[in-house]
């Protein structure tokens, strides 16, 4: 698998494209700027082959349907708020095309960039626009808990990731498919197809964007989903990179095991209760970690 990152460079025309191309852009109350994102969007469509748009309106109560029922899009309604990844789970099922983009319809992704997404697209399973540019306005409250989550994923991937949930990216329908069964309703879904594509080693390109303030309130609630974010990265991981997550904690406890059975036996003659526990407790760890890679690997043969 290879992850790169190319320089910022600025939106270029784009030239003609043989891909086939899906946008899915999920909704929820932007009455104010999903006119604006759909025509945005519509501008490349006589880059492609194929272009088509849909939009997923996921419950809102203000007049984001009533709006896009005047446009020129397919659109997908629910009834009540499901959660951006059911959002985008619904469009997914629904898409024509082989290649899929999503975008988000509040004003933060700059949509210009869409021609420097695509044109990597036929090389890589997965191009990520990676909020790394000059311009990133993210908002205070939520850039220690990025950064937290992105370390952690980070550590237990073992691949160096510039951008894990950006909602921002083009990846092929196909390969999304395999790991439907893994995406969650809410916030989850890129932070998981993210690690879901690079610890199953799949080419995954991470292409530095700005990122602007949104238009309309944000539905995103940090301390929520922070700890939503964390508990995904770590089931993730466990489930395609068992040793990664069971190995250093069973490790960890084997050794102050041992260490606290030598204090005790140092100063009783004898081994001590808690030092026993915590050393059995880690070789347990450690031999579920075994099972579960012996497990991850029968089931890719």
């Amino acid at each position: 698998m290879s992850t790169t990152l190319s320089p910022t460079t600025p939106a270029a025309t784009p030239a003609v494209s043989d891909l086939a191309v899906s946008v899915l852009i999920p909704a929820f109350n932007e009455e104010e700027s999903i006119t604006g994102t759909v025509e945005a969007i519509r501008k490349f469509e006589p880059y492609v082959r194929a272009l088509e748009i849909i939009v997923i309106n996921d419950g809102s109560k203000d007049r984001t349907g009533e709006i896009a029922r005047t446009l020129p899009v397919t659109l997908l309604e629910h009834e009540t708020n499901a959660g951006y990844g059911a959002a985008l789970k619904n469009g997914l099922r629904n898409a024509k095309h082989d290649y899929i983009l999503i975008a988000d319809a509040d004003g933060t992704y700059p949509l210009e960039d869409i021609p420097r997404l695509l044109a990597e697209a036929d090389k890589y399973a997965m191009v990520v626009g990676a909020r790394t540019g000059a311009i990133v306005q993210v908002p205070t409250l939520r850039k220690p808990g990025k950064w937290i989550i992105t370390r952690l994923a980070e550590y237990l991937s073992n691949r160096k990731i510039p951008d894990l949930n950006s909602g921002f990216r083009v990846f092929r329908k196909d390969v999304a498919m395999r790991f439907i069964q893994l995406y969650p309703e809410g916030f989850s879904f890129t932070t998981t197809i993210t690690l879901a594509m690079m610890t199953n080693h799949y080419p995954v390109k991470f292409i530095p964007i700005n990122y602007h303030r949104r238009v309309g309130k944000s539905s995103i609630k940090p301390l929520r989903d922070f700890t939503n974010f964390t508990i995904l990265i770590i089931r993730i991981c466990a489930y395609f990179k068992p040793l990664n997550v069971f190995v250093p904690p069973a490790l960890t406890l084997i050794l102050l095991g041992v260490i606290k059975g030598g204090i005790d036996y140092s100063h009783q003659h004898h081994l001590g209760l808690f030092g026993i526990v915590l050393a059995m407790t880690g070789v347990q760890m450690l031999f579920i970690g075994l099972l579960a890679d012996l497990i991850d690997h029968r089931m890719k043969l």
